[in-house]
């Protein structure tokens, strides 16, 4: 394996079929400090755009000299699969023209963009099987790496301890990028264990297969398991069914099976995991219903995404702009369905994703999105299966396919899929295989000569990868700089901090956020204003964003400002009473007494006990709060009402409009109320 690998790094196509399953591992190493409210992810991106930039610039180098060895395809037209996906590509990144946040939309531009360009390296990397030995040698030492990590984090404990944080992050459990990267090893590790003419290597891709699906098991997302067990099934099936397989082949597919089934029997027998841990992943299984929130909140994510294509069929409200239009979303299914129980959840919790990558698709690129991506899936399917039935490696196409079944199955209930990076590899590099064995019939390495078409094809690569290099370094600074001023103990070294921040990268709808607060609590609220403006209409839009936004504006003289906020507020989420009461409070002091009422009547229908306690709250203090409840159990105590950000909001809001010394302010309101 060393050996092959070291071939393999010799050649820039080797380099970066060696090296890119290490990206898979950037999010969880420790080092760089991360912000509390996090924007676009930027680890994986930054060490993505290297890589590409590295290996495209040897490639260019070496086509110059001509001694690259790709597929002849190269010099000829690009294929059709190529073309879907460009064309996506393309459709994504000029979404920017009319989405309301064109920053969220260049940069899933750029994650596609990336995507293509992977691709096709993988493309040229899987035509020569060395290097292709060499990537899946690399692939199986990452995925053993996660897996082993994943399930010690089981065994242990959710959090494995001080000590462990030093080398990892967790929890990897639960984190869906990692599950879907999990889905579509699984299945290709099994194939891979079928095919290898070599017993030894089929026991080691077979081991991985194994340990793979149960960190699968253990992280713990259902989306992820049930898309590896359908890939993991139809590799199975694929494997018996297929004309001309030969008897080893069968023998290992029961042994495979018989070993997957009795390992995850295992996983569950009493007594091997800790108490807490024990059997988690079945609970959730067993308490998946149409009744759990967890589905219901799904129901109204998918709701609200087809809120926003009804609004906008054509083109879509703009890549990635989901929770910039989820509140316009959410105010239409609410007046379209003003009884249904959907209507009340989930005020506490931004929605940044549709739990449904399709859906959210068609919300945010419309008909024309759909069907690119449509055509693309199409295409790649018929690749799929003419690698099954042509190739000389069928089991090779089989364990591909399947783990791109993985991958599909998973997107249907996921909030990552393409969204994040890793997964969106993993799901390349299945394509890659596939596509490379679908045409490996027709096509022969050779030689690059020297001409214009490859040439220019690794030139315009490279001002890709340079480019997103650049802008996933001014991400990265913003990162730091954000979680740098959040730690530091001078507010004039933070504000200096922020203003670097800012200065990185001015589209950050967090950085802005976390800004205007910082800015708020120095009693600077006409400076604040802006940033936290910025922030809500930019995908910042729960309950206490907007409150904290109608209080600035309060403070900063501009009721109206205020009354229009909570307008909004109100109108996505109807059903929220302390948006109500809240609403009424603003109404009340702008002196439209008849408005007030009529809100705060509507928050008493929703649920007149919690709306009596945040009227104590938010006209008077905790104090005055905790007293009232505690004469008349009609209304609510300080410590019942949801949700919980909420209620800090008020708490900070009543510091500065009562006049509430340092002393007392809110966290010795929260003494009082501990008390």
């Amino acid at each position: 394996m060393l050996q092959s690998i070291k071939r393999a790094l010799r050649n820039p196509l080797g380099v970066f079929g060696t090296l890119w399953p290490l990206v898979l591992l950037v999010p969880f190493l420790p080092g760089l400090p991360r912000p509390g409210l996090g924007g676009f992810p930027w680890r994986q991106e930054l060490a993505l755009a290297c890589l590409l930039s590295v290996t495209l610039a040897l490639a260019l180098r070496r086509t110059l000299k001509q001694q690259l060895l790709v597929p002849s395809s190269l010099t000829s037209r690009p294929d059709f699969l190529v073309l879907t996906i460009a064309s996506f590509a393309i459709c994504t990144a000029s979404s920017l023209f009319w989405a309301a946040n064109p920053y969220s939309a260049a940069h899933h531009g750029f994650q596609w963009g990336a995507y293509l360009l992977f691709f096709l390296l993988m493309r040229l990397v899987a035509a020569q099987p060395r290097l292709l030995r060499s990537t899946i040698y690399s692939f199986a030492v990452v995925v053993w790496m996660l897996s082993v990590s994943c399930l010690v984090e089981a065994f242990v404990g959710a959090s494995l301890g001080g000590s462990f944080r030093l080398h990892a992050r967790p929890p990897l459990r639960g984190f869906s990028g990692f599950g879907e990267v999990m889905a579509v090893a699984g299945p290709m590790f099994a194939a891979f264990a079928l095919d290898s003419k070599r017993p030894r290597r089929a026991l080691l891709c077979g081991a991985t297969a194994i340990v793979v699906w149960l960190a699968t098991v253990q992280s713990l997302e259902r989306a992820p398991i049930l898309g590896a067990t359908a890939g993991l099934l139809l590799v199975s099936v694929g494997a018996c069914i297929k004309r001309g397989s030969r008897s080893h082949v069968l023998k290992r597919t029961g042994l495979l099976a018989a070993t997957l089934v009795l390992s995850t029997a295992a996983l569950f027998a009493p007594g091997l995991l800790s108490s807490d841990n024990q059997n988690v992943t079945l609970r959730r299984f067993q308490s998946t219903s149409i009744s759990e929130d967890n589905t219901r909140v799904r129901l109204l994510f998918w709701s609200a995404g087809l809120e926003m294509f009804r609004a906008h069929p054509l083109l879509g409200v703009g890549a990635n702009n989901y929770e910039v239009a989820f509140p316009s979303g959410r105010a239409s299914f609410s007046a379209a369905h003003p009884n249904s129980p959907l209507v009340k959840m989930n005020e506490e919790y931004l929605a940044q994703y549709a739990h449904n990558e399709y859906l959210q698709i068609l919300a945010e690129l419309g008909i024309v999105g759909s069907l690119l991506f449509l055509t693309f899936c199409l295409v790649l399917a018929a690749n799929a299966w003419r690698a099954w039935n042509s190739s000389q490696r069928p089991l090779l196409a089989l364990g591909a396919g399947a783990g791109l079944v993985a991958f599909a199955i998973s997107s249907v209930a996921s909030s990552f899929s393409f969204r994040w990076l890793g997964g969106g590899m993993a799901f390349f590099f299945a394509a890659a295989l596939v596509s490379n064995l679908a045409q490996s019939t027709k096509t022969k390495p050779e030689v690059v000569r020297a001409s214009a078409s490859p040439r220019l094809a690794f030139a315009t690569g490279l001002v890709f990868a340079l480019t997103m290099f650049v802008g996933a370094g001014a991400q990265a600074t913003n990162s730091v700089m954000h979680a740098e001023a959040q730690s530091s103990p001078s507010p004039n070294q933070a504000d200096h901090f922020y203003l670097i921040a800012l200065k990185a990268n001015p589209f950050d709808a967090s950085t802005h956020y976390d800004y205007g607060l910082f800015l708020y609590r120095l009693k600077r609220p006409h400076e604040a204003l802006p940033h936290l403006r910025y922030a809500v209409s930019r995908g910042l839009n729960t309950s206490a964003n907007y409150a904290f936004l109608a209080a600035v504006e309060e403070e900063a003289g501009d009721l109206a400002g205020a009354e229009r906020t909570l307008t909004e507020a109100v109108a996505a989420y109807p059903r929220s009473v302390f948006l109500l009461v809240r609403y009424a409070a603003t109404l009340e002091r702008a002196g439209k007494t008849e408005a007030s009422a009529s809100a705060f009547s509507n928050a008493l229908l929703v649920d007149a006990r919690t709306a009596r306690g945040w009227y104590q709250l938010i006209q008077f203090d905790i104090d005055a709060a905790i007293v009232a409840s505690r004469q008349d159990t009609e209304i609510a105590t300080p410590r019942e009402l949801l949700p919980q950000q909420a209620f800090f909001v008020v708490l900070e809001e009543n510091e500065r409009r009562l006049n509430v010394s340092p002393t007392t302010g809110w966290r010795g309101q929260m003494k009082s109320l501990n008390n």
